[in-house]
C-alpha cells in the first residue's frame, strides 16, 4: 500500500445503505426519475475531466488514464440499461437502483479468478458511487453543512471516486477492509502521496465518525484514539513529510562543500516512513533512529519479538550504510507508567535516558537483544547512548550489550558481528568530559538542541523564554567546537543532530569547526545541501573564527548576517 503517515478524522464508507431505505416509486414518478439518471451521468464525467486537468501533471500521465477509463464506463449502455430496468421494472429510486445492479455486477465478477476482471469490478463500483453521490447531492436540502479540513477515509474498498473531493474534507489517509496494490484506486494514492492501509479484517467494528486515528501505513500500523505522547511524536513526523522536496531531486546531490569536502548527510527518524524518505533522498544511513514509537503505542512493553521486527524494517534494504539506533529515551512526563510509576517535578532534570534503562534491567537488555537480532549482516550498525552524564553509564551500557551478544551467540540467535556504542552528548557536563567517554566509544552524537536547551536553562517549548532559547548564543558555539576539537583528537567522528544541526543558518560555523556528519530529518536535506554548496572549508573556516570571537548573542546575529547566512542578510 501507498506509505507515509497520516493524522485525521475517520470518514465511514461503504458500511451503511449508501442508497438509502428502498422505497418504491408510484408509476408516474418512474420516467421523471430515469430522466435524472443521465444529469448525474453527464455531471459525473464533467467532473472527472476537471480532476484529470486538475491532477494529471501532479500523478502522471499514466495513472491520469484511469480518469478516462472511468469516463468510459459512464458511456457503457449495458450497465446504466441495467439500472433503468431496475427503476422500470421494480420502481426502484435510482441510488437503490445503482446499488442492486452493482451488487450483481460484484457477484457476477467475484466468480471469475481473472484479477484484471475484478479490478474492472471495483471501476464500475467506482463511477456508479460517483453517480449516486451527484445524485444524493442534488437531493441534499439547501444549506447543508459540509465539513473541511483532515480525514482519514475508512471504507470497505478503496474506492477512486472518494479520493477526490470528499464533502467532509481533504483526504489525508485510506484504511480499507478490500483493495489490492494493483487496483486504481491504490495505484492513485500511490501517487497522489496518500497512505494507505487496507486488508484491515472487520475495519467497520473497529472505527467510528469522527474517531481520531493515526495511520502509520509504513509500519502496516493504525492507531486508535491514540496518547498524547504518540500524536505528538507523529505530527511532528507529519510535518517533516510534508515539507520535504522530492526525492529524486535530492538522491541526486553530492553532499560536499562548494571547494569538493564531503560531508555526511544520515537520517534522523523516529518510523519506518522517515527511514524510507532517508534512503530515497540519497542519504548515508540512519544516524539516528528513535525507538520510542513502539513504547508509546501500547500501555505494556513491546516484546522482543515485536521490536526485532519493526528494527529490520528499518534495516531493510540500507546495504554498508549507517543503521544507529537511540535507546528508548524515555521520561516521566511521556507517561510510560511500567517505566516510571510516578510523575517528577522536573522530568527534564530527573529520571531519564539512560538513567531510566539502568534502572529498568530488563527493558534495556530486550531492547539491547532486539537491535543485535535485528542488525544481523549488517556492517555498519551502532547502539546509541541517550541522555549519558557519566563515564560509568557508558561502562555499564556496554557491559550490557557484549554480555547480550554473548548469549545470543551461545544460543546460536542470528545476529550482528559487530556493534559500534556511542553515547549522545546532550547534557553540559558530558560535553566536557567528551574525550573520556570517547575512549570508551566509537564516536559521539551531539545532541546541540538539548545542549542549548540546558546550558540556556530555557525551555524552547515554553512560550515565555522561547526567545532566550532561538536567540543562538555564544557559549554553544564554543561548547560545540570544543567538542569537535577532542573528537579529532581522538580520531573519532562527532556527529550533529537536532533541529539546530539541520539549520542552514549555522551549517558554515559547524563545518568550519571541523565537523563533517550531520543527523537530520530527510526534509531538511535540500536546504542544508543549497547553503553547504556555497562555502568552501576555508570560507567556513574564517566564519568560524569571528562566531568564536563574539561577546554577546547579538553579536552573533550581526555577523551571521554579514555572511548572508542569517535571512536579512547580504
Amino acid at each position: 500500500m501507498a506509505p507515509g503517515v497520516a493524522l485525521g478524522t475517520v470518514v465511514l464508507r461503504g458500511y451503511d445503505d449508501n442508497a438509502a431505505t428502498v422505497v418504491r416509486l408510484a408509476a408516474d414518478e418512474v420516467e421523471a426519475e430515469v430522466d435524472r439518471l443521465q444529469t448525474a451521468i453527464e455531471a459525473s464525467k464533467e467532473e472527472l475531466r476537471t480532476l484529470k486537468s486538475e491532477h494529471g501533471e501532479t500523478i502522471g500521465a499514466e495513472q491520469a488514464r484511469i480518469f478516462d477509463v472511468h469516463i468510459a464506463l459512464l458511456e457503457d449502455p449495458q450497465f446504466f440499461e441495467s439500472v433503468r430496468a431496475q427503476v422500470r421494472d421494480e420502481r426502484l429510486g435510482l441510488r437503490a437502483a445503482i446499488s442492486a445492479v452493482v451488487r450483481d455486477y460484484e457477484r457476477l465478477f467475484e466468480l471469475v479468478e481473472d484479477n484484471m476482471l475484478r479490478d474492472r469490478a471495483a471501476d464500475f463500483r467506482d463511477v456508479a458511487q460517483r453517480v449516486s453521490s451527484h445524485l444524493a447531492r442534488a437531493e441534499r436540502p439547501v444549506g447543508t453543512p459540509t465539513g473541511n479540513g483532515k480525514v482519514v477515509l475508512a471504507a470497505r474498498r478503496l474506492s477512486v471516486n472518494d479520493l477526490f473531493r470528499l464533502e467532509e474534507g481533504e483526504v489525508c489517509g485510506i484504511i480499507a477492509e478490500v483493495g489490492g496494490m494493483s487496483s486504481h484506486a491504490a495505484i492513485l494514492a500511490r501517487s497522489m502521496g496518500i497512505p494507505t492501509l487496507g486488508g484491515i479484517e472487520d475495519l467497520g467494528s473497529k472505527v467510528y465518525d469522527g474517531a481520531f486515528v493515526i495511520v502509520d501505513a509504513a509500519a502496516g500500523e493504525l492507531h486508535l484514539e491514540p496518547a498524547e505522547s504518540l500524536r505528538a511524536e507523529f505530527e511532528s513526523t507529519a510535518e517533516r513529510l510534508q515539507q520535504a522536496p522530492s526525492a529524486q531531486a535530492s538522491a541526486e546531490r553530492p553532499h560536499k562543500t562548494r571547494d569538493g569536502k564531503e560531508l555526511r548527510f544520515l537520517g534522523a527518524c523516529g518510523n519506518l516512513a522517515e527511514a524510507g524518505l532517508a534512503r530515497a533522498f540519497g542519504m548515508d544511513g540512519i544516524g539516528l533512529y528513535r525507538t520510542e514509537l513502539l513504547y508509546l503505542a501500547d500501555s505494556r512493553p513491546p516484546s522482543e519479538d515485536v521490536l526485532v521486527k519493526h528494527y529490520q524494517e528499518v534495516a531493510r534494504g540500507g546495504g554498508d550504510q549507517a543503521l544507529w539506533f537511540r535507546l528508548f529515551d524515555s521520561s516521566s512526563n511521556q507517561k510510560v507508567e511500567w517505566m516510571h510509576a510516578r510523575p517528577e517535578r522536573n522530568p527534564a532534570l530527573g529520571v531519564r535516558g539512560t538513567r531510566a534503562l539502568l534502572r529498568e534491567g530488563k527493558a534495556l537488555r530486550r531492547q539491547i537483544r532486539a537491535i543485535l537480532r535485528a542488525a544481523h549482516g549488517a556492517k555498519n550498525a551502532a547502539i546509541l547512548v541517550p541522555f549519558v552524564t557519566s563515564l560509568d553509564e557508558m561502562q555499564r551500557v556496554r557491559s550490557a550489550v557484549v554480555e547480550e551478544r554473548h548469549q545470543l551467540v551461545k544460543a546460536r540467535v542470528p545476529c550482528v558481528d559487530r556493534i559500534q556504542i556511542a553515547p549522545i552528548i546532550e547534557v553540559p557536563a558530558t560535553a566536557f568530559v567528551a574525550r573520556a567517554l570517547l575512549a570508551e566509544a566509537d564516536f559521539a552524537v551531539v545532541a546541540v538542541d538539548d545542549l542549548q536547551s540546558l546550558m540556556l536553562a530555557a525551555d524552547r517549548d515554553n512560550s515565555e523564554v522561547r526567545d532566550l532559547y532561538q536567540i543562538p548564543h555564544p557559549a554553544v558555539f564554543e561548547l560545540v567546537e570544543r567538542i569537535s576539537r577532542d573528537a579529532q583528537k581522538a580520531e573519532k567522528p562527532a556527529i550533529l543532530f537536532g533541529e539546530i544541526a539541520a539549520d542552514p543558518t549555522f551549517a558554515p560555523f559547524f563545518v568550519g569547526a571541523g565537523l563533517r556528519d550531520f543527523a537530520i530529518a530527510p526534509a531538511h536535506l535540500s536546504r542544508m545541501l543549497d547553503q553547504c554548496e556555497k562555502w568552501s572549508v576555508t570560507e567556513c573556516k574564517k566564519i568560524t573564527k569571528e562566531l568564536l570571537a563574539a561577546p554577546r548573542a547579538l553579536d552573533v546575529q550581526r555577523i551571521l548576517m554579514r555572511c548572508g547566512t542569517l535571512p536579512g542578510g547580504d
